[in-house]
């Protein structure tokens, strides 16, 4: 509760008002946001982490983390994008939690990947991202999952195009490294 002061012309008049934060979101906003995006955040949840039973749970502490933190949501211009980055992060975190993460080929045969995306670069990124800071995560995530040209990326991350290329080049290079290393 919050009390508004009002003084005019020597009058005064408190009210107590319930405070809202303007950080979280409405139930309205919440369920609208589920029905149009829902599906669609899922199954990215389901490309990072190929497991169906984490990427429900990676969904539902993605809506927790949309409700604290709607704001931002709201101020975005890339709606679908915005969510999809916040997906990622929460996977990145699930990732991070798991102390032995190996992809399960057996239950990732079923979930559907994208037209662009390369399966054999996926099945390997995914068992990298366990070992990259934030900023390579995204990269790999953008690059393999989402297959998004070098210039794209350089404009998401706020990096130039020539970065983006030595960053993915020594990016691939660890994953020919973790490949031999582990043939």
């Amino acid at each position: 509760m919050a009390a508004i002061a009002a003084h005019s012309h020597g009058l005064s008049l408190t009210v107590r008002v319930k405070t809202v934060s303007q950080n979280k979101l409405t139930e309205a906003e919440v369920t609208s946001i589920y029905r149009q995006y829902g599906a669609l955040m899922l199954r990215r949840c389901k490309l990072i982490l190929r497991d169906e039973a984490l990427a429900d749970d990676a969904l539902q502490n993605a809506f927790i983390k949309l409700i604290r933190h709607g704001a931002a949501f709201r101020e975005a211009d890339a709606k679908v994008r915005w969510l999809y980055r916040l997906c990622d992060r929460v996977c990145f975190d699930v990732i991070k939690k798991r102390k032995s993460h190996q992809a399960k080929d057996d239950h990732a045969k079923h979930l559907p990947l994208p037209p662009q995306a390369d399966p054999v670069r996926l099945r390997e990124a995914t068992t990298l991202l366990s070992t990259l800071d934030d900023k390579e995560q995204r990269l790999a995530v953008m690059a393999f999952l989402d297959g998004m040209s070098q210039g794209e990326i350089g404009v998401a991350l706020g990096w130039s195009r020539q970065t983006v290329n030595k960053k993915l080049s020594a990016l691939k290079t660890r994953l020919r490294q973790s490949r031999s290393e582990n043939e």
